[in-house]
C-alpha cells in the first residue's frame, strides 16, 4: 500500500515542490493551506484545511486523512514564516507571532498525530528547520532563534519516540527558489524610522537576490523521499547549495570571533 504523507504549508513554496514530487512517486499526498480552495485547481495531490496557528483545524484535518486512508505515515512539518529586523526593533508581539508558526506549530501537529503513530508502532515525522537555525544572522535572529528551537525539540522528540517505532528528523535547508518573501514579516518599527532602517533595506534586497538565484525547490521534494526511504533516518539532513552546508562545518572548526567575522564580511558589515 502506497504511503500516506501530510505535507504543512503545501500550497505554495518548498512545501509545493515536496507535495508535487512525492505525487509524481506515486505517495498519496495531502497538503494543507488556510484556505485550501483557492489553490485546489492548480495542483494535482490533495489540499485540504488546516491552520498551524489553531487547534481545532487540526484535529479535523488528520480525520479526514486516517478516515479516508485508514493511516498516516509520514508528517513533514513545513509551514513556517521568515522574519526580518533588529532584535531591537522587535516587539514581542511580532516575536511570539514568529514562534507560533515555526515552533509552537510544529509541536501542535506533531502532538495530533503521535497517538496515531505510537499506536500503529511506525511512522515518521520530518521536520524543516533551516541552515539559518545554526547562527544568529543579522537581522534575522529572530527567525534563527525558531530554527534552533525546532533542531533541540526534535532531537529530544526523536529519542523519545524510538521505544514506539516512530522516526524524527530535521531537514536544514539553504535558499530556494520560491516566493518565501511573501510570508516573510519586517519588524514594524525597522519600517517607521529606525536607526537601522537603511541597512535593513539593504540586507532584504541582498538577501532576495540571493533568494532569486539559489537552489531548485525539487532538491527539498528528493531529500523528503530519500528520508522516507530510509529505515533508519538520520538525524538532521542539509539540503543546499554546497558553500551554504560548508558553513556548518566552518563554523564547527574556526573559534566563534573567526565565524562572526565571516558572517559579517559576508553581509557588508562591520568586522571589527
Amino acid at each position: 500500500m502506497n504511503q500516506v504523507v501530510l505535507v504543512t504549508g503545501g500550497s505554495s513554496g518548498i512545501g509545493k515542490s515536496i507535495c508535487l514530487y512525492l505525487h509524481e512517486k506515486g505517495y498519496i499526498v495531502y497538503g494543507t493551506s488556510r484556505n485550501p480552495a483557492r489553490y485546489a485547481h492548480e495542483v494535482p495531490f490533495k489540499l485540504i484545511a488546516l491552520d498551524v496557528l489553531d487547534d481545532t483545524t487540526i484535529t479535523p484535518a488528520l480525520k479526514t486523512i486516517i478516515d479516508a486512508e485508514g493511516k498516516l505515515d509520514v508528517l513533514v512539518n513545513n509551514a513556517g514564516i521568515g522574519m526580518l529586523g533588529s532584535i531591537e526593533d522587535s516587539t514581542a508581539e511580532e516575536v511570539k507571532e514568529v514562534f507560533e508558526t515555526n515552533v509552537y506549530g510544529i509541536l501542535r501537529t506533531c502532538q495530533a498525530v503521535l497517538p496515531h503513530m505510537r499506536e500503529r508502532k511506525m511512522g515518521l515525522i520530518i521536520n524543516v528547520s533551516s541552515i539559518a537555525g545554526y547562527m544568529g544572522l543579522p537581522y534575522r535572529g529572530i527567525y534563527s532563534a525558531t530554527k534552533a528551537s525546532v533542531h533541540m525539540i526534535t532531537e529530544a522528540m526523536r529519542m523519545e519516540l524510538k521505544p514506539y517505532g516512530v522516526h524524527a528528523c530535521v531537514v536544514d535547508p539553504g535558499d530556494f527558489a520560491t516566493n518565501i518573501s511573501d510570508n516573510r514579516k519586517v519588524a514594524h518599527a525597522g519600517r517607521s524610522g529606525s536607526v537601522y532602517m537603511e541597512e535593513i533595506n539593504r540586507i532584504e534586497a541582498m538577501i532576495n537576490a540571493e533568494v532569486a538565484h539559489s537552489s531548485d525547490p525539487l532538491l527539498m521534494g528528493k531529500a523528503i523521499e530519500k528520508i522516507i526511504r530510509s529505515s533508519n533516518p538520520d538525524i538532521n539532513y542539509l539540503v543546499g547549495k554546497p558553500m551554504q552546508k560548508l558553513s556548518i562545518l566552518v563554523r564547527r572548526l574556526v573559534p566563534k570571533k573567526w565565524f562572526e567575522k565571516i558572517i559579517a564580511s559576508h553581509y557588508n558589515m562591520p568586522v571589527k
